[in-house]
C-alpha cells in the first residue's frame, strides 16, 4: 500500500511524538506531580502514548481551549500561574517534536491541576480548617481525560467543572466586579472622626457619598455635592450597615469605619475564600435542605437553590464553636427533656448551684445517679467541692432539665445525624435574637421560630399547622415525631454571600476559619 508524503510524514510525526512521550512521562524530567498519577500514566499507555493536545499540523484546538481557560483562572478565584502557564507559553512558541511533547505533558498536568482544583478544592479542607467535616466526591480525572480526547472543543466541558450552585455563581459575578473596582483605584480610607449622623456637616461627608456610590449602597440623595449628612445618606449607610452585619442605625461611628476601611483586595480575597468553600461542598445539594449560615446567625429553609424562608439562628460561642458539617434531620421533641452534657454541668451549672443552692430548683433540673433504674439524687446532700475535683471521667451523677418554660432547649428539640451531638432547639431566651452578633451556645444551634420550623418539616407551613403543633406541645407533654421525610442539612460558615436581593454580603471571621486561607489567597 502507497501512501503520500503527507502521510507517511504523519506516521512519521506520531510514531516520533509517541517514543518521546513515552520516554518523558516515565522520567518526568520536569518533575511534574500530576504526571505520577495513575489516572494520567494510564490514560497516556492505554491510547500508546499518543499526543493529546497536538499532532503533525501543530496544536489541537482543545488546547487552545485549555489555554483560553486557564488564562482566565482568575474568575474562579484562582491564580493562573498555578498551572503552568509560563512554561505552556514558553513551549507553544517553540516547534518540533520535543516541544511539542513537552507541551503535551505541561497541559496534561495544567488540565489535572486546574479541573481538580475548580471541581473540588484548591486546598484539602482538613488541612485548612479542621472543623469543616462536610464531605466532597473528588473528581473522576481519568473519566475526564478520556472525555477530552474524544472531543474537538473542550471549552463547554471546562466550564462545567466549577460547582453550578447559585451560591457559587454569584459570587463569580461579584469578584469580576470588585476585580474592576481594584483596577480603577478602590476607594479611599477614611481618616479617624467623630461618629457621622443625619444633620452632620462635615468634610468627610462627601468622601462617604463617594464611597457608597461606588459599593452600590447610596441610590439618590437631596444634596449630592453638599457636605451635609441628609436622610437619603443615612439610608444608604443603613444599606451597608445591613450588609456587613453591623448595627443598622444610620450611624457612621467606629464599626463602620472599619468595615469601609477594609480595601477591595481585602474584599476580593474574601470572596475568593468563600468561592474555595463553594468547591469544598458537595456537588449536587437535594431540592429541599436546611442551611445555616453561621457568620450571618440565620437558618434558611432551600427550594430547588432558593431561600424559602429564613429565620435568626444563635450558634456556639469562641469556646465552643459549631463545626461545619452535614446531617439529616429525621425526628422533632416536643417538650424535650435536657439532659446536660458532663463537661457543661461540671464547668458551668454545678457551680451555680454552688453558689446558689436553690440554683437546680429555679431552673427545673434533677440529679441521678445510675442509667438503669436512675436513682433522683438530692442536690443538698451532696458534697459539690468533692465531686468537681473527681473530674468528669469519675463524675458519679447526671443532670436532666424537666421540660417546660424554664427548659434550655426551648419547646421544640430537632435531631439529625452527627458525631457532636449537636442539633436545632427553641430557646426560653428569646432576647439574645436581638443581639446582631449570636455567638451565646455552647455549640448546638437555637433558632428563634421553632414552631414555624417544625411545621415546614411536616410538610404544612400553614397557619393552621402552626397552631396544630402549638396544641401539641401544651397538651401532650414531651413526646417524638418522626417526619415523613427526613431533611438535609448543612451548617456552613460563608463570610461572604449573596443574598435574596442581589446584594453582596460581608461578614467578620468570628471563628477565625478564614485566616489559615488568607496569605494563601493573595492577588
Amino acid at each position: 500500500m502507497l501512501f503520500s508524503a503527507g502521510a507517511q510524514a504523519d506516521i512519521s510525526w506520531q510514531e516520533q511524538s509517541s517514543r518521546h512521550l513515552e520516554n518523558l512521562l516515565q522520567s518526568n524530567p520536569e518533575q511534574l506531580p500530576e504526571l505520577d498519577e495513575l489516572a494520567v500514566v494510564d490514560f497516556y499507555s492505554e491510547r500508546k502514548y499518543q499526543s493529546l493536545w497536538s499532532d503533525a499540523n501543530g496544536r489541537l484546538h482543545r488546547a487552545f481551549d485549555l489555554l483560553h481557560i486557564i488564562i482566565h483562572a482568575e474568575a474562579e478565584g484562582l491564580k493562573p500561574s498555578d498551572y503552568y502557564l509560563k512554561e505552556i507559553r514558553k513551549y507553544w512558541a517553540l516547534s518540533g517534536v520535543d516541544a511539542s511533547i513537552r507541551l503535551d505533558l505541561f497541559l496534561s498536568a495544567a488540565l489535572f491541576r486546574y479541573s481538580s482544583h475548580v471541581y473540588s478544592g484548591k486546598y484539602n479542607p482538613l488541612d485548612m480548617d479542621i472543623d469543616w467535616h462536610i464531605e466532597n466526591k473528588p473528581l473522576d480525572v481519568g473519566s475526564l481525560f478520556s472525555t477530552v480526547s474524544g472531543k474537538k472543543t473542550i471549552e463547554p466541558l471546562l466550564e462545567k467543572l466549577p460547582p453550578q450552585h447559585s451560591g457559587y455563581h454569584l459570587l463569580k459575578t461579584e469578584l469580576h466586579r470588585l476585580r474592576e473596582l481594584e483596577q480603577k483605584g478602590g476607594w479611599q480610607r477614611f481618616e479617624n472622626g467623630p461618629t457621622l449622623r443625619a444633620g452632620a456637616q462635615h468634610k468627610q461627608v462627601l468622601q462617604l457619598r463617594q464611597r457608597l456610590e461606588i459599593t452600590g449602597d447610596r441610590v439618590e440623595d437631596s444634596f449630592p455635592d453638599m457636605d451635609i449628612f441628609d436622610y437619603g445618606l443615612a439610608e444608604a449607610v443603613k444599606r451597608f450597615q445591613l450588609r456587613h452585619g453591623l448595627t443598622v442605625d444610620g450611624h457612621v461611628g467606629p464599626q463602620t469605619r472599619r468595615a469601609l476601611n477594609i480595601t477591595v483586595s481585602e474584599r476580593i480575597r474574601q470572596i475568593s475564600i468563600n468561592m474555595e468553600r463553594w468547591r469544598w461542598m458537595p456537588r449536587t445539594l437535594e431540592k429541599r435542605y436546611l442551611m445555616v449560615n453561621m457568620t450571618g446567625f440565620e437558618i434558611h429553609i432551600m427550594e430547588n437553590d432558593l431561600s424559602v424562608l429564613s429565620m435568626p439562628v444563635i450558634i456556639g460561642n469562641s469556646f465552643r464553636s459549631t463545626p461545619s458539617f452535614s446531617g439529616l434531620v429525621s425526628q422533632m421533641k416536643y417538650n424535650p427533656y435536657w439532659t446536660i452534657p458532663t463537661n457543661l454541668a461540671l464547668k458551668d451549672i454545678i457551680p451555680k448551684q454552688m453558689r446558689d443552692p436553690s440554683f437546680f430548683a429555679k431552673k427545673s433540673i434533677k440529679l441521678f445517679r445510675g442509667w438503669e433504674n436512675a436513682q433522683e439524687i438530692d442536690p443538698q446532700t451532696v458534697n459539690w467541692n468533692k465531686v468537681v475535683k473527681m473530674g468528669k471521667d469519675h463524675f458519679p451523677y447526671w443532670l436532666r432539665q424537666e421540660p417546660g418554660p424554664k427548659n434550655s432547649l426551648g419547646m421544640v428539640k430537632f435531631l439529625f445525624s452527627n458525631p457532636y451531638d449537636i442539633y436545632l432547639h427553641g430557646t426560653p431566651d428569646l432576647h439574645l435574637f436581638d443581639r446582631i452578633v449570636r455567638t451565646f451556645s455552647s455549640g448546638c444551634i437555637r433558632v428563634k421560630d421553632p414552631v414555624r420550623l417544625a411545621a415546614y418539616l411536616l410538610n404544612d407551613d400553614s397557619q393552621q399547622k402552626e397552631e396544630e403543633i402549638l396544641a401539641n406541645i401544651f397538651l401532650a407533654g414531651n413526646q417524638s415525631v418522626i417526619l415523613p421525610i427526613a431533611v438535609p442539612i448543612y451548617l456552613v460558615y460563608w463570610t461572604a454571600w449573596v443574598d435574596q436581593d442581589g446584594h453582596l454580603n460581608f461578614r467578620d471571621d468570628i471563628y477565625g476559619r478564614d485566616a489559615s486561607l488568607n496569605s494563601l489567597f493573595d492577588n
